[in-house]
Order: C-alpha cells, then sequence, then structure tokens
C-alpha cells in the first residue's frame, strides 16, 4: 500500500524520556501494520546530555533510518531547536517547550509549555507522554487508539494512569 513517509526527530535532553518515546511511535506504527525504524542519539552522559530518537515511518520498505527531512522536530532544549532550526524545510513543523527555547519564530513553529505542564500533572516523568500526545495531534503519524494501547501494554500500572492523562492533555491542548 503505497503512503507518505513520515520523519520524527525527538531532541533534547537525557532523562526526558525522547528515546522511549520514540520507540513507543515505532511500536504503535509496527501495531497497525506499518514499517517503523527508531534511531537514537546521545552523549555520554545518561542524564543532563544531549539526546535523540529518530523515527521512520511508512508503508512502504524504509531503507534508510535517519531523518533526513524531517515532517516534525521536538525540540526540549535550546540546543535541540538550534540543531535543527536553519537545515529543517520550511513546512517542517517545530514543536518545542517555550519555557526553555528562545524560538526565531518560523511560520511552522508551535510553542508548548511542556515543563509547565508537567509540573502540573505532578509527575515530570510523565513529560514523554505529554510530549507524545502533542506530536500525535500535529503529525498524524499512527493513530490515537494505537498509541495509547502502546502505553498501555508497556508501562506499569502505577504510573499508567498519570501517563494516559498527559498524554490526553498534550494531545487536547495542542491543536
Amino acid at each position: 500500500m503505497a503512503g507518505k513517509t513520515w520523519q520524527i526527530v525527538l531532541a533534547g535532553t537525557g532523562g526526558q524520556g525522547l528515546i522511549l518515546g520514540g520507540v513507543t511511535l515505532a511500536k504503535a506504527a509496527v501495531l497497525e501494520g506499518k514499517n517503523a525504524v527508531q534511531t537514537q542519539t546521545y552523549g555520554i552522559q545518561s542524564r543532563g546530555g544531549y539526546s535523540q530518537s529518530e523515527v521512520v515511518i511508512s508503508h512502504e520498505n524504509v531503507y534508510f533510518p535517519k531523518c533526513d527531512r524531517p515532517d516534525l522536530v521536538l525540540a526540549l532544549s535550546q540546543q535541540g531547536y538550534d540543531r535543527y532550526k536553519n537545515i529543517v524545510s520550511e513546512e517542517c513543523i517545530i514543536l518545542y517547550d517555550q519555557d526553555v527555547v528562545n524560538s526565531i519564530k518560523r511560520a511552522h513553529d508551535v510553542g508548548y509549555p511542556f515543563s509547565a505542564r508537567v509540573m502540573d500533572i505532578g509527575n515530570v516523568k510523565a513529560i514523554n507522554s505529554l510530549f507524545l500526545g502533542c506530536v500525535l495531534k500535529l503529525c498524524p503519524v499512527v493513530s490515537k487508539e494505537s498509541l495509547t494501547k502502546v502505553l498501555e501494554n508497556s508501562l506499569p500500572i502505577k504510573i499508567l494512569t498519570i501517563n494516559l492523562k498527559a498524554f490526553d492533555l498534550g494531545y487536547e491542548e495542542i491543536g
């Protein structure tokens, strides 16, 4: 089945759940019968250094595992934003944390208060579910139901409720 190939970059700081977020997106795509590749880059520090996850999703075979023409870049740090702001196409959406990123206000930049919202939710570790809701609303690469199912099957029951709440909040507030 022919269809669009989606490329999504999740960039920020180690410990923000970017790699888990990329894996979750890829699993949801596979659940829907799509092809998905997820790669990751991170510094020598497990927390605090630069971290990035790239996800390519398609109905076709995926021959190159990196995002060379992203449809969406999530930037949860200034470094993540600065890395992509001048090299992505004008059509690429850059979704950034308006609490920590100084944006140059490109036409398709979308700011969202990730840092503030995750504090409102009451668990900073729910930031990956929060950003997955936002990413999915702006870049509907998989269905909300598939992504929710992956969260339900992946997360321990004690943190599932707060993560589903964060996911729904991001999905509802962004658009």
